[in-house]
């Protein structure tokens, strides 16, 4: 059965923001937004890589006085300008995206039978906790739009969604590995022409990284505004 187009309101600039920093990224909340997120694999962007990622996230911070190595760096950079927080987000963002359409790694998820309990697993709680929009499962990384409702936390939703389908692909590969990177990217989308943008986005990523049919799962939403 078809889903009900999924009620979208934009980022509110004078409403109530909550940021929160786990790893290198800050993550900002606004209750009733809908986010962009990223997850990855554990092994799906190889250590230089990762390193040139630190490098250019080092530099910036560097610019503006910041010593990530420091202890406190997360409260040097939280006094920052919003704009520049954000800018920062979208760097590290942008870098790590590049990274993934290059589909480092095993890239397990090529194969759609570890594919599909993602996808079930992003359709199971629509409508009692989050409303999932537009997602796609490439080889080694998930993108979705995805809104909390219900007084559920994304954080929460994600942990959820990534514990299952760790478990279910693991057993089915009879492995116990670390699965999923712990931190994901996750992205507030700010109005109608950004919903629009990742979407558009979220569509295009498999021909970008050149999957042929059956190598991917891509599924597609409705969308209402708000007045």
């Amino acid at each position: 059965m078809a889903k009900a187009p999924i009620q979208f309101r934009g980022f509110d600039e004078s409403g109530q923001v909550r940021i929160y920093s786990h790893g290198i990224l800050p993550h900002w909340r606004q209750t009733g937004c809908m986010y962009f997120v990223t997850f990855r694999l554990d092994d799906s962007i190889p250590a230089p890589v990762l390193q040139e990622i630190e490098y250019e996230r080092k530099l910036w911070l560097k610019a503006r006085g910041i010593d990530s190595d420091e202890r406190n760096w997360k409260r040097c950079f939280a006094k920052l300008t919003r704009n520049d927080r954000r800018v920062y987000e979208q760097l590290v963002g942008r870098l790590i995206n590049k990274s993934l359409d290059e589909c480092h790694g095993a890239c397990v998820l090529r194969n759609s039978a570890f594919g599909n309990p993602i996808a079930v697993a992003l359709g199971h709680f629509h409508e009692s906790r989050v409303l999932t929009g537009d997602f796609v499962v490439m080889p080694n990384h998930v993108h979705a739009l995805l809104t909390p409702i219900n007084g559920y936390e994304l954080e929460h939703i994600l942990h959820s969604i990534k514990s299952y389908t760790a478990n279910i692909i693991n057993q089915m590969r009879k492995s116990d590995g670390t699965f999923w990177q712990r931190e994901s990217y996750d992205h507030i989308v700010r109005d109608a022409e950004q919903l629009v943008a990742f979407q558009q986005y979220i569509a295009a990523n498999p021909a970008k990284a050149n999957l042929n049919d059956g190598e991917y799962i891509v599924s597609s939403a409705e969308y209402k505004m708000d007045p």
